[in-house]
């Protein structure tokens, strides 16, 4: 899926976090505004660049014994910001996109587990193998990517744990887990200062960001799952992972319509 138009806003009327879903007004005489091709909301903090930050969520609501059918490759839920009107559905798929003239540069992705505020809606923690890890990152047709490539490690966040969790072989994460990937800033002079795992991932076409179990960051298949144990599933719970990706695109040239009104066609006074 790639963008066919985007809504940029600038700092004045930024008043809350951005967020990757917007869809155009249906012009189509349609009865819903779910376009698949309209393009996210950015702002225009620096001239010349908008400023993109994608969130969304995976809900985790099985058992063990369906963790590895279910929890090895998650989608993630870009929610719609209107809660009451279902014309507006949520975003399932998290996709960034840029292309070979304005490339997406990706500087930022994190990981976490919700852990609710207490109202019972939400389970504990979530349940996974041991030593796997659960990670944030790129999609390439349904499998994970290696943490070690070019800008791999800024657009893929891991999450790894050893607390033991209900059973022999698996782990534990608990409520207010954080994962980040790496931070795109020299602070080392010299080739480790300018390796490929701490450099902006440059994205020239529809990219995917999915949740994943794997063995390692640097794995490239699924492993084990992701569960929510028993007496949460009793209790009616859901387990959240949430996930957020912040990249920048080159805004577009200038247009007639920019500058329309300040081309010469003055009367005399």
């Amino acid at each position: 899926m790639t963008y066919l138009s985007t809504k940029k806003i600038y700092p004045g009327n930024w008043v809350e976090a951005l967020n990757g879903w917007y869809k155009n007004i249906d012009t189509t005489g349609g009865t819903t505004v779910n376009a698949s091709k309209d393009g996210p909301t950015a702002v225009l903090a620096t001239p010349g660049y908008r400023y993109y930050q994608q969130r969304g969520y995976v809900p985790v609501s099985w058992a063990s014994g369906s963790a590895a059918t279910l929890g090895q490759t998650l989608s993630v839920i870009v929610p719609s910001p209107y809660r009451q009107d279902d014309t507006r559905p949520d975003i399932t798929g998290m996709v960034i996109s840029g292309n070979a003239s304005t490339p997406a540069f990706v500087y930022r992705t994190a990981i976490s587990i919700a852990s609710g505020w207490g109202d019972g809606r939400v389970a504990s923690g979530v349940y996974a193998s041991s030593g796997n890890v659960l990670s944030f990152g790129r999609n390439v047709s349904g499998l994970p990517i290696a943490a070690s490539g070019t800008g791999e490690g800024v657009i893929q966040a891991n999450i790894a744990s050893t607390v033991s969790g209900l059973a022999s072989g698996t782990i534990y994460i608990s409520g207010g887990t954080e994962g980040f990937g790496s931070f795109p800033f020299l602070t080392a002079t010299g080739a480790a200062g300018v390796s490929g795992t701490v450099v902006n991932y440059q994205a020239t076409g529809a990219t995917t960001l999915s949740v994943f179990t794997k063995a390692s960051g640097n794995a490239v298949s699924g492993s084990g799952g992701v569960y929510i144990s028993d007496a949460d599933i009793a209790a009616g719970r859901t387990g959240y992972i949430l996930v957020e990706v912040a990249y920048i695109v080159p805004d577009d040239a200038p247009h007639y319509e920019d500058l329309e009104a300040y081309l010469p066609n003055r009367t005399v006074s």
